[in-house]
């Protein structure tokens, strides 16, 4: 039977405030732009926040993997047992549609290890038919597909026993595959892991496990050449703990209350089952302000890092694998698990400087502001992903980078994040760009990609017809972009689905850069339905001694700001 939890009774609870002094209010940042933004009261007393499930649950999900591996037109791809299920995703719909649909679709990826091939099955939760495909990429592994690995790596004459008695502790490193810009059927599928060693009698290394084959390589240097394991390692230590794959049931609707008055409202999607060709972590959808639409959707689908002198990588990473972190409070019932509403202010790696938690998923929290916040692994990498709601009107979208230990986060390198943005200001159409630099200001009429320049330079988008509009205020950690960045902002009409993430972009010489220039095509954006892609870059030196806690030095983003709402 199928089980949607399109309408489910709403649970509503008073979220416990620790009314902690904000370092800069949201007053003070409008300020800063000399500009008046949203006219709300003063925030008094605590939230109401009340979270909805919204689209297919578990039961659903878990009914409709069974019912698909029976599926003969599938089975004929897989070629009997020796293959893995590696993630379930959520398929877009066609066509924008505001208010957003519950998803009705979905897609299946599996990777067949006797043809060393790729599998994907494409169907609806609803009808029994199935289409199959085989793409050329390669898929990232699961969690348990580097289990598996390591239960492979286990078997080995050499290392085996070094792993059974805890001398060398496997850790999945990156990148997560041998010759991960190869095609399928070009390449044997080769899971990396990481082999961190208990103390100095052994050495630092990243083999390959032939996943076909089921055989070990080793690797001169002690790494694959896009890696690095020498003696000397950063980060802190890896807790081992169990991750989310992608797949899960996770879209609620939330609303953000004080008494009767309705402040919030939006879609939350966790980053396990969020959208994009790597996800994109939290993400939202169909955000309003009292009442009035702001955006469509917004979340971030590219992450990636590079190197200086490519000492290691470059790489491009996932945003849906949630990691633990430290959330105290009560789970809301019928979101298995996936919002946590807290007591007391969360702490990831980031805050308290430890990889283990007591929970993975959104863990909401209330005080003058209200935030929502998940950690994400990708590989040794451990990312932030941070949504902030002010009761005056503003939204500050937050991404922040740690790292469990790994020999080659010591070498200096850049983390780049980029945010999409759809904004619907009032209404999707209508919408138009200004730039002010020094306070003067000019209209953006085409499609564009515009450099940040100066401290106080920020983008208005507006409604032409009602007057909204919706600040974009950079983070003075934002960074600027490289060659390998590609850019800092890119203003441009809306082409969804084909533009919701950059995997069909053309990728040229760089394959892990952000391929968002290719869709600069000279469109108008005067009055359409705009999307500003937002890039931060944020260079990370190991060596360089600042606190790790908090929005403090490793941790970059843009101020929203409303106006006229």
């Amino acid at each position: 039977m199928r089980r949607f939890l399109w309408i489910p009774a709403i649970l509503t609870l008073l979220v416990c405030s620790s009314f902690i002094a904000l370092v800069s209010t949201s007053s003070d940042r409008q300020n800063q732009v000399k500009l008046a933004g949203a006219t709300g009261a003063k925030a008094q007393g605590v939230h109401s926040i009340s979270v909805t499930p919204w689209g297919p649950d578990q039961t659903t999900i878990d009914e409709t993997k069974s019912k698909l591996l029976r599926n003969p037109t599938l089975q004929r791809y897989l070629d009997g047992r020796n293959y893995r299920f590696l993630s379930f995703d959520f398929v877009e719909s066609a066509v924008k549609q505001m208010p957003p649909e519950p998803p009705s679709r979905y897609r299946a990826t599996f990777f067949n290890y006797a043809s060393n091939r790729s599998v994907v099955a494409t169907g609806s939760f609803i009808e029994d038919a199935v289409t199959v495909s085989l793409p050329p990429e390669q898929p990232t592994p699961s969690p348990e597909e580097f289990e598996a690995a390591v239960k492979i790596l286990m078997k080995d004459p050499e290392l085996g026993d070094a792993i059974r008695d805890g001398s060398l502790q496997p850790y999945p490193p990156m990148p997560p595959l041998l010759d991960i810009d190869q095609p399928v059927n070009k390449v044997e599928r080769t899971l990396t892991v990481g082999l961190l060693p208990k103390d100095s009698s052994r050495k630092n290394e990243i083999v390959g496990v032939n996943m076909i084959r089921e055989t070990v390589s080793r690797y001169d240097g002690g790494a694959p050449q896009t890696s690095y394991a020498v003696e000397s390692n950063c980060g802190v230590t890896s807790a081992g703990q169990a991750t989310t794959s992608n797949g899960t049931a996770g879209q609620f609707e939330v609303v953000i209350s004080r008494g009767t008055e309705e402040i919030w409202r939006f879609i939350c999607i966790r980053p396990s089952a969020s959208s994009g060709n790597n996800r994109s972590g939290i993400e939202l959808q169909n955000v309003r302000y009292r009442t009035k639409l702001v955006l469509a959707r917004a979340n971030a689908p590219i992450l990636n890092v590079q190197y200086y002198r490519n000492a290691c990588g470059p790489f491009r990473d996932w945003s849906w694998q949630e990691g633990m972190f430290v959330a105290n409070g009560t789970d809301v019932p019928d979101t298995n698990g996936g919002v946590r509403l807290c007591t007391d202010e969360p702490e990831t790696v980031l805050d308290n400087g430890t990889d283990s938690g007591n929970y993975r998923g959104v863990a909401i929290y209330d005080r003058e502001e209200v935030t929502l916040v998940s950690e994400l692994n990708a590989g040794w990498y451990r990312y932030i992903t941070k949504w902030i709601f002010h009761d005056d009107g503003m939204i500050s979208p937050r991404f922040g980078f740690g790292a469990t230990i790994n020999s080659c986060v010591c070498n200096g390198h850049i983390h780049h994040v980029y945010w999409r943005f759809d904004f619907d200001v009032a209404t999707a159409a209508n919408n138009a760009v200004e730039e002010f630099n020094q306070g003067i200001p000019k209209s953006i009429d085409t499609e564009s990609m515009c450099p940040r320049l100066s401290p106080d330079q920020f983008w208005r988008v507006f409604n032409t017809m009602t007057g909204e509009a919706v600040l974009i205020k950079p983070g003075p950690l934002d960074g600027n972009y490289d060659k390998f960045g590609q850019g800092d902002l890119w203003m441009l009409r809306n082409h969804f689905p084909a533009e919701i993430d950059d995997s069909g972009q053309p990728s040229g010489s760089c394959s892990t850069c952000a391929h968002l220039n290719p869709m600069l095509t000279n469109e108008s954006i005067a009055g359409q339905d705009v999307v500003v892609w937002y890039g931060g870059h944020w260079a990370h030196d190991h060596f360089d001694q600042h606190p790790m806690h908090g929005d403090g030095p490793h941790v970059n983003g843009p101020d929203l700001i409303l106006q006229k709402y």
